[in-house]
């Protein structure tokens, strides 16, 4: 029962709707320009509807003060036989018309003749005495003063104009101009603008959000190759897949380029780690061999044997030593080979570490002669962890101790150059082949295993300094002939500029 209705319940859960990246993109860019269009548009809209009722209002105003002019010719009271002549178009149609006149009877004529303006004359009783048409719901009052405004009737504005008349020549009030304009010309001109801004509206919307479409397309596609990447990458983690390179140089290529170095440094370790854990069974596996082989000697009959139990422990004893030694030698070559020189802030002395390491060498090896020549100012310096630079010293002195024969001498020299410095370790010992100098460099690769053995080697010291070396942007490399000796050479970048100077340092 349960069960039924955990699963109507685990049904009845809707998904999520998923957005694509394409769609938000679309609508985000249709919606920002629509909003940036209907700003912009309703900016230019009251612009215009406004620049129209000015000059609507200008008009009437114009309209208004020209009746007045005309209309104030007269000396008594206005009446309507006195008015009609000279508000009616007929009467500008006579032949024997004052050409004077004629500027005044185009502008009346004409505002006349307009069916959305109203011309109203009243004597001073307030008594219609002249209409061009009736005005709507608008009724005249009488004001001593001039006035001009914008009402608003039935959702619509309405200019509105009132005036009285004054005779010129005894100033006396004779009657009154009201004039009423109901902007029908403003309206449809605003009307066929709004329609218009609505359609090109709808246009700018489709338009924004089919280029927002394509832009966010062009930019999914290389988002969902991303994606299958990593999708390849999460079923098979030692997949050699890799991001491909996109053209244009925005954030999503730098985004490319950074995850498929990570790829690259995270195949790396699994390599690294791979081949440690091979390196670790097929090396260890002599040590575990012998010390199994005299535990079952000892268990046989040796335990009752005292020299032999004495052999047995002592050859067990080194075995672990060993073991413990080469399981350290591997955990330092993988720690060299996750070097990332980039990450390196620290600062070393080169000068001052290469007589550190050779004082050190010298006292271990009081019967040898370490012999330096150090070539440089003490302010050069190397972008390098000290560490690493004395493992590097420590590792190529150590071998060319080890693997001196008769001659017990080494020299160590050192010098510099604008941009490099330069490390020279050179011993008069046995020497290498030419075949063994093409892997000298290669883990645990022994020139002489038997010898090797013998001193203590496990084949590692030279493939920790060398990818040491490496992974700080320098090189190391060897020139030998057999029974003559071996030298090897460190390069590493210098951060320092210094004049060579000439000092030598000699430890007996």
């Amino acid at each position: 029962m349960n069960l039924l209705v955990k699963e109507k319940e685990a049904k009845s859960k809707k998904k999520p709707v998923r957005l694509t990246l394409r769609v938000k993109w679309s609508v985000a860019v249709g919606l920002t320009i629509f909003l940036t269009f209907i700003i912009f548009a309703g900016i230019m809209y009251a612009s215009f509807y406004n620049n129209l009722v000015n000059q609507e209002k200008q008009t009437t105003k114009q309209t208004r003060d020209l009746i007045v002019q005309r209309l104030s010719g007269f000396t008594n009271n206005l009446k309507s036989g006195d008015v009609m002549p000279l508000m009616m178009p007929e009467f500008y149609q006579n032949k024997d018309q004052n050409p004077l006149t004629s500027a005044f009877q185009d502008t009346i004529v004409s505002q006349l003749s307009r069916s959305d303006m109203a011309v109203q004359i009243y004597d001073r009783d307030e008594q219609q005495i002249f209409s061009s048409q009736q005005t709507k719901k608008v009724t005249f009052k009488s004001d001593n003063h001039a006035k001009l405004q914008i009402i608003r009737q039935n959702g619509k504005r309405l200019i509105v104009a009132t005036r009285p008349i004054y005779a010129e020549t005894n100033r006396q009030l004779i009657g009154y101009v009201f004039i009423v304009n109901y902007m029908d010309n403003v309206q449809r001109s605003t009307q066929m603008l709004r329609l218009q801004i609505f359609v090109l509206g709808v246009v700018a919307v489709l338009f924004s959000a089919l280029i927002g479409y394509v832009i966010a397309y062009r930019l999914s596609k290389r988002v969902n190759v991303i994606s299958d990447t990593i999708k390849e990458i999460d079923r098979s983690p030692e997949s050699a897949a890799r991001i491909p390179n996109f053209s244009g140089n925005d954030e999503i290529n730098d985004l490319a380029d950074q995850f498929n170095q990570m790829l690259d440094q995270v195949q790396r370790y699994i390599e690294q780690q791979k081949q440690f854990v091979g390196d670790v069974s097929h090396e260890l596996r002599t040590p575990v061999a012998v010390i199994e082989g005299h535990l079952n000697l000892l268990n046989r009959w040796g335990k009752d044997d005292p020299e032999v139990l004495d052999e047995s422990l002592k050859a067990a004893s080194q075995e672990a030593e060993r073991m413990n030694s080469l399981i350290e030698e591997m955990l330092q070559l993988t720690r060299a080979e996750q070097v990332e020189s980039k990450n390196v802030q620290e600062i070393t002395d080169v000068r001052e570490v290469i007589m550190g390491v050779v004082d050190s060498i010298q006292m271990l090896h009081q019967d040898f002669s370490i012999l330096s020549d150090i070539e440089m100012n003490a302010d050069v310096s190397v972008r390098m962890t000290r560490n690493h630079l004395e493992q590097i010293l420590i590792i190529l002195l150590d071998n060319a101790v080890k693997y001196s024969t008769k001659r017990k001498e080494v020299h160590l020299s050192a010098d510099t150059t604008p941009q490099e410095i330069h490390i020279v370790v050179q011993d008069f010992g046995m020497g290498i082949s030419p075949e063994s100098q093409q892997r000298i460099f290669d883990r645990f690769y022994r020139v002489d295993k038997a010898r090797s053995r013998e001193r203590g080697g496990n084949g590692l010291g030279l493939s920790i300094a060398y990818r040491l070396v490496k992974a700080y942007g320098g090189q190391l490399t060897v020139d030998s002939v057999e029974g003559s000796g071996s030298m090897f050479k460190v390069t590493l970048p210098t951060i320092s500029e210094s004049i060579p100077e000439s000092t030598d340092h000699e430890e007996d």
